[in-house]
């Protein structure tokens, strides 16, 4: 697969330094939801030597793998006096690195949707006689399915019982935005059908359709459990792994991807950052926005400065509720910014193809015109003997022997 093989290149000799980042990543983000004072131990001097490395990579255009290792490991011993300054710019500082969090993910996560839906659809090709049907069941199929899957999400907690997992009923915002996503995918599924009387059949868009109902699923349960935690409740623990393998698998996806096809795009849309410095960007803003959600707010009280006191009064579940609600929304924009675009790119392509094998098919069947004049049919002329010329030498030669002729003829009559 090609994710394992993008990831497979994270893990190479080359990157072991790359890969230590990760795994301090991955390990940090599976501590802080059991273990949140732990977590914040291990991500505090993390970010700061993450911040340093970013902006070392972007200011040099030098890779960060070139480095020595005794070189990095300078680097961290002197970015860690600077905890108190990261503390002080702490909201600042991660409000950017969360909003670009909010893009990378849901991105990342629209993408994976399209390339599968794209996969599929070009499987079907394979098979002629059937592939018509099959793609229209797909399409159609796929609209219906996940809105019955959306539907479901909204019903489903007046036919479960999720006490075990919360006791904290749905509120009408969240199924709100199962309606939306809903409302989103119909018009699009609109947009397609229109598109289907123009000879452009976008049968990707059914996969597409299910797998983002279950992302929005996703984002829907983690503002749930943000919800029960607000009123000091513990949702269960199975459900807290099951959403941080979620989690886990969505930052493998993302760093995968980067170290892919979209390394590439990248570099030519953002010339002065590297690969690498977009996989600190990505790792530190994961950071970030899990760190903001732990982060102990009470210690900004030994501060006498009085607008930093009162970050006191910061609540960590509110900022958590806050930024997970603010991810539901940035998704759903994207839904319908990157659906219209991959539509009309996928139709693009098809109109290409199109007109490709017109043209291939006009070349075989259609006399080809010629231009040249036709020659008029004549004889061929009979061949003229041509006399020898003859030259003032061919004469003095001639005349020379004539005379030793006629000495002959007389000596012949002498004897």
């Amino acid at each position: 697969m090609e994710i394992t093989d993008n990831l497979k290149k994270l893990f190479k000799k080359d990157n072991w330094k790359l890969a230590v980042l990760v795994l301090w990543l991955l390990v940090g983000v599976s501590i802080i939801q059991f273990l949140p004072l732990v977590g914040i131990i291990i991500f505090l001097p993390y970010l700061t030597f993450l911040m340093f490395l970013f902006l070392l990579s972007l200011g040099t255009k030098k890779n960060i793998m070139e480095y020595q290792l005794w070189k990095i490991a300078l680097l961290l011993v002197v970015s860690l006096p600077l905890l108190l300054l990261l503390a002080i710019i702490l909201i600042v500082l991660f409000a950017f690195s969360i909003i670009s969090y909010f893009f990378f993910t849901s991105w990342f996560i629209l993408y994976a949707c399209y390339l599968m839906g794209i996969g599929i659809e070009k499987k079907l090709f394979k098979y002629p006689r059937s592939r018509t049907f099959i793609r229209t069941l797909l399409f159609f199929g796929g609209i219906a399915g996940s809105l019955l899957l959306l539907y479901l999400f909204i019903i489903g907690p007046t036919l479960f019982d999720f006490s075990l997992i919360s006791t904290v009923e749905v509120p009408l915002f969240l199924n709100l935005a199962y309606v939306v996503v809903g409302s989103v995918i119909i018009g699009l599924a609109i947009f397609g059908i229109i598109l289907m009387f123009k000879k452009i059949f976008n049968a990707w868009l059914g996969i597409f359709f299910i797998l983002v109902a279950g992302y929005t699923l996703f984002l829907v349960v983690k503002i749930f459990l943000g919800l029960d935690e607000e009123i000091n409740t513990i949702p269960s623990i199975w459900t807290n792994i099951g959403m941080l393998i979620v989690d886990l698998v969505i930052i493998l996806y993302s760093l995968s991807t980067l170290m892919g096809k979209n390394a590439e795009f990248l570099a030519k849309r953002f010339k002065r950052m590297g690969i690498d410095t977009a996989i600190i960007w990505l790792i530190f803003s994961k950071v970030s926005y899990e760190f903001i959600h732990h982060f102990p707010y009470t210690v900004f009280e030994q501060i006498n400065i009085p607008w930093i006191q009162a970050l006191t009064d910061l609540n960590n579940d509110i900022i958590n509720l806050a930024k997970n609600v603010a991810v539901l929304a940035f998704f759903i924009v994207l839904l319908l910014v990157i659906g219209i675009y991959e539509i009309r790119k996928y139709t693009r392509q098809q109109k290409e193809l199109i007109k490709d094998v017109h043209y291939e098919v006009k070349e075989l069947i259609s006399p080809q015109p010629t231009f040249e004049k036709p020659q008029p049919i004549t004889e061929e002329p009979h061949p003229v003997i041509e006399e020898p010329k003859i030259t003032e030498d061919d004469d003095v030669i001639t005349y020379q022997e004539e005379e030793i002729n006629e000495d002959n003829n007389k000596e012949t009559d002498l004897g």
